[in-house]
């Protein structure tokens, strides 16, 4: 009990304000393991965990490892135990302390976009100010590479701009006080999934068999990677 108030008392201190669901966050997931400290790396930067939390970019940065490069794909990011055979990168990074982090930067979940597009007659609508620039950044051979997500898969036989920001944070789900994204370890999803934590906001997302890596530009299998979610301005 000391740890976890420890832990509450950081968190406060650090942000001032916090949303009541990511303390209702706290609380669920540590019955299973401690949770990590809030630490200062430097002003408005703070470590919690494997993540870097950067307060004054609004961005968090997590270490991930490249997963697939070919076939079918249904995420972009999965937790090393959830569904690995059809995610582009894997981490060792929680889902709850993941998402805690998004409610850390106050970034508000995007409502009614699995109403819409699972609807008869869902509506495109323009998501472009509430989208995530993901980056993915890593080195080989001594050259540092960069690319946005997006660009990691492909749609096929339809045409998808290189440098469009499709991913949205839409916020997993509590049900009878379990956190669905933690028992799945679903985080980011390139085919729809209220369970995961950021969705691919694209109106093919509710397709599962278009979505395929896109091997040229994927980094080699099993090589390191950071990859950093740097949020919208707007979350209203």
């Amino acid at each position: 009990m000391l740890q976890k108030s420890r832990i509450l008392v950081s968190i406060v201190a650090v942000f001032r304000t916090l949303p009541l669901f990511a303390f209702s966050l706290l609380k669920a997931e540590s019955n299973k393991t401690v949770l990590p400290e809030i630490v200062k790396i430097e002003e408005g930067k703070y470590g919690f965990g494997d993540i870097i939390i950067n307060k004054n970019q609004r961005s968090i940065t997590i270490p991930a490892v490249s997963n697939q490069r070919n076939g079918l794909v249904e995420y972009g990011l999965v937790h090393e135990e959830g569904k690995i055979h059809e995610s582009l990168f894997r981490t060792k990074v929680r889902p709850q302390i993941f998402h805690t982090s998004l409610l850390l930067l106050k970034i508000k979940p995007v409502e009614s976009f699995f109403e819409n597009i699972w609807s008869d007659d869902p509506k495109q609508i323009d998501y472009s100010d509430r989208c995530l620039e993901i980056i993915v950044t890593w080195d080989e051979n001594g050259t540092k590479h960069e690319s946005l997500l997006e660009s990691l898969s492909t749609n096929q036989g339809k045409s998808n701009e290189a440098n469009e920001k499709l991913f949205i944070f839409t916020g997993s789900r509590m049900v009878e006080g379990n956190f669905l994204a933690e028992s799945t370890g679903s985080i980011v999803a390139v085919y729809a999934d209220d369970n995961a934590i950021i969705n691919n906001s694209h109106y093919d997302s509710v397709n599962d068999d278009v979505w395929i890596a896109n091997k040229a530009k994927m980094p080699p299998l099993e090589m390191p990677v950071k990859i950093s979610f740097h949020l919208p301005q707007s979350t209203n």
